[in-house]
C-alpha cells in the first residue's frame, strides 16, 4: 500500500498553482511545473487532485475563500466605513478580482466539491453581514425598520453587479456616479 503524502503538500500544491496564475494566467498552469515549484512529484499532486482542473479549482477557490474573508474582515471593522469607503468600481485589481471570482462561481456549477466550499462561504458571508446589518439595528445606527439579511443580499449582488459590468467596455458606470448611489442606499439604512 502506498504512503500517503504528507498533508501539507496540498497546501504548497495549491500555492504553488496560486503562483503560476498570478504571474501567468491559469492557461499556464501545467501539473508537472506545479509539482517541482511545490517541491514535491506529480503522484503526490494526483494523490491530493484528481486532474489538472481540480487542482486549479481548489486554487482558485482558497484564493475566493480568502478574498471573501478579507472582505468579511473589513466590513466587520465598521458600518461608518461601509459608508465613507470608497472604491473605483473600474480599479484594474478590482475588476481582475471579480472576474477571479465569477470563474470560481462558474467552475463550481460543474464541481461539486468546489461549489460546496463557495456555498460554505457565501453562507458565511451573509451571515456575518446579517449580524453586522443587526448590530448596526442595535446600536442605533441603523434604522429599525428594514431587514437585516436583505442589507446582506444586496451587498452580495452588488459585487455581482459588479461583476456582469466587466463584460463589456460599454457597461461601467461613471465611478462618482456609482459610489453616489451606493452612499444613497447605504445612507437609507442609517437613522436619520
Amino acid at each position: 500500500m502506498a504512503e500517503q503524502p504528507d498533508p501539507s503538500t496540498r497546501q504548497r500544491l495549491i500555492d504553488a498553482t496560486l503562483a503560476v496564475i498570478e504571474e501567468h494566467g491559469v492557461e499556464a498552469v501545467k501539473v508537472v511545473d506545479v509539482a517541482k515549484r511545490a517541491d514535491t512529484t506529480t503522484g503526490s499532486l494526483y494523490w491530493f487532485f484528481k486532474n489538472r482542473q481540480a487542482l486549479v479549482n481548489a486554487a482558485l477557490a482558497e484564493q475566493y475563500v480568502t478574498h471573501m474573508r478579507e472582505t468579511l474582515a473589513a466590513v466587520e471593522d465598521s458600518f461608518e466605513l461601509l459608508v465613507t469607503y470608497k472604491v473605483d468600481p473600474l480599479e484594474p485589481a478590482r475588476v481582475d478580482a471579480r472576474r477571479r471570482q465569477i470563474r470560481v462561481l462558474a467552475d463550481a456549477l460543474d464541481d461539486p466539491e468546489l461549489a460546496t466550499a463557495v456555498a460554505e462561504i457565501q453562507r458565511e458571508f451573509l451571515a456575518r453581514a446579517t449580524r453586522f446589518a443587526e448590530d448596526a439595528q442595535t446600536s442605533g445606527l441603523a434604522r429599525p425598520d428594514f431587514d437585516p439579511y436583505s442589507v446582506a443580499l444586496y451587498l452580495q449582488a452588488m459585487a455581482i453587479g459588479l461583476a456582469v459590468i466587466d463584460l463589456a467596455p460599454d457597461l461601467p458606470p461613471d465611478p462618482e456616479k456609482w459610489w453616489r448611489v451606493n452612499q444613497l442606499v447605504v445612507q437609507a439604512f442609517l437613522t436619520q
